[in-house]
């Protein structure tokens, strides 16, 4: 793909492609848990996926190589997605049809669809929908973040006992101990803690001010790849808790993710940071 290709035009032309097909995406998502009994399977035994999962998934994906056949996709529900590494030169979409799955099937209205696109080893579009609220979440790299194409950024809380946090839990219960010790931690610092069950919603709820920061464990490409230029594109400081141990792409690095306001992330990091080299 030649230099022209990665132009502002084409990026803002991807940006809209994703935001409109974010929305088709959201109603259909809607309009399958509003018909009746959603079919749902489990992955590995443990991660619940509803025939809207495949069904949003397969519609995002097919609009995409209609439009962009040479682009490469990575998708939650794609085979093999687990252990894909993707290098992100080649145009690349990254996509969860529906991040926060075991809500959508509750009736919650805490689950979105994300969509990233990313090239020459970047995130340079991020779009999240959440459709039981009718709001979108948009940024492109270099431009700031967008509501509903309204600006946002951050909260200006600056201390930590004054902040809102969130967090989420892997879908196993390996390593719960350590994960609920840590939690008293920083429930003990900050005002109170809030789960949602969606990484990209969590980081979009950070980006317009309504919490101050969120953390978690153990992400994959697809949960935070939308969400994190939006939250960085907001005003968040974005970083990490422990050693890139499993060697992953720093752009959609999935373990130990940290994102906050600016004033309350070196607190948060202070707290949580797991590292025996800092910095």
């Amino acid at each position: 793909m030649s230099d022209s290709s990665v132009s502002n035009d084409f990026i803002e032309e991807i940006r809209d492609f994703a935001a409109k097909l974010s929305i088709r995406a959201g109603e259909r998502a809607l309009e399958m848990r509003e018909g009746g009994a959603l079919a749902q399977d489990f992955k590995q035994e443990v991660e619940l996926v509803t025939e809207a999962d495949l069904e949003v998934s397969d519609m995002i994906c097919d609009a995409i190589r209609q439009a962009y056949p040479d682009h490469e996709l990575l998708t939650e529900e794609s085979e093999g997605a687990a252990a894909a590494r993707p290098d992100l030169e080649k145009p690349t979409w990254i996509i969860d049809p529906i991040d926060g799955t075991v809500g959508y099937a509750r009736g919650h209205f805490q689950f979105c669809v994300s969509i990233a696109f990313c090239i020459k080893g970047e995130i340079q579009v991020g779009v999240v929908n959440c459709p039981a609220l009718n709001e979108l979440f948009t940024a492109i790299k270099g431009q700031g973040a967008l509501l509903n194409e309204e600006p946002i950024q951050v909260s200006q809380t600056d201390e930590l006992k004054h902040s809102l946090v969130a967090t989420g839990f892997p879908h196993g219960w390996d390593g719960i101990d350590r994960l609920v010790e840590r939690l008293g931690r920083v429930r003990n610092c900050c005002r109170d803690v809030r789960r949602s069950g969606s990484c990209a919603f969590d980081l979009c709820w950070v980006a317009c001010g309504r919490i101050d920061a969120y953390y978690e464990e153990d992400l994959k490409a697809w949960d935070l790849s939308g969400g994190k230029l939006i939250v960085l594109e907001a005003g968040a400081e974005y970083g990490f808790f422990a050693d890139n141990l499993r060697h992953e792409h720093q752009e959609i690095r999935g373990y130990a993710n940290l994102a906050g306001n600016p004033k309350v992330f070196p607190q948060m990091l202070a707290i949580l940071d797991e590292r025996t080299e800092h910095g």
